[in-house]
């Protein structure tokens, strides 16, 4: 009984995946995978990073705030949504990593993309998420950063202090790959 729910569990796990995090061509055999929806991490050396225009907008909270007012700080930008399966998975890796490095010179942000204001505020509250999120109604934040696709949530954009663009992480970031990125970006002292 056990590996009928499980299967069934995955069966339906599936499609939330793809409708989250989409991964246009990927998996499809003669389509090339597009690079801002591709599931993984993207590092840029410090070189070639892209930059990132300067979204601004109100927070979950109702205050202004705008991504420049962030600079000199490592930030970890992240798009998710309350009703994302995979979004909600991943808030306690990001939740975990965010109060890791509070003393570390790194900001979170999230985006909280095309979704109900009221849904999202619960959702931060019952999960005691540490870090203030942007609204992003009709995914226009989103869509202005150009280094990942509207589509691809949840998605994540660590920024070093100039606010160039130093990873990517399509699809649910992990402790493990914040804390890689992190570490090499903002090392403990």
């Amino acid at each position: 009984m056990r590996a009928v729910a499980r299967a069934l569990a995955v069966a339906l796990a599936l499609p939330l995946l793809a409708s989250c995090a989409a991964a246009s061509g990927a998996g499809t055999s003669g389509a090339a995978a597009d690079p801002m929806t591709t599931l993984g991490v993207t590092t840029w050396p410090a070189g070639s990073r892209p930059a990132v225009t300067d979204v601004s907008g109100i927070t979950l909270g109702g205050q202004p705030l705008a991504l420049s007012a962030l600079r000199g700080h490592v930030v970890v930008l992240n798009a998710w949504a309350s009703w994302c399966y995979p979004c909600r998975a991943e808030m306690p890796d990001l939740a975990t990593v965010a109060r890791a490095t509070a003393g570390r010179g790194v900001t979170f942000l999230g985006i909280n993309e095309q979704d109900d204001r009221s849904s999202a505020v619960s959702f931060v509250a019952a999960q005691h998420i540490p870090f203030t999120s942007l609204v992003d109604v009709d995914g226009r934040l989103l869509g202005g950063l150009k280094v990942v696709s509207p589509a691809a949530i949840p998605s994540t954009l660590v920024l070093d202090q100039h606010g160039l663009v130093a990873a990517r992480i399509i699809g649910p970031a992990t402790v493990s790959q914040l804390t890689a990125v992190l570490d090499r970006l903002a090392p403990t002292s």
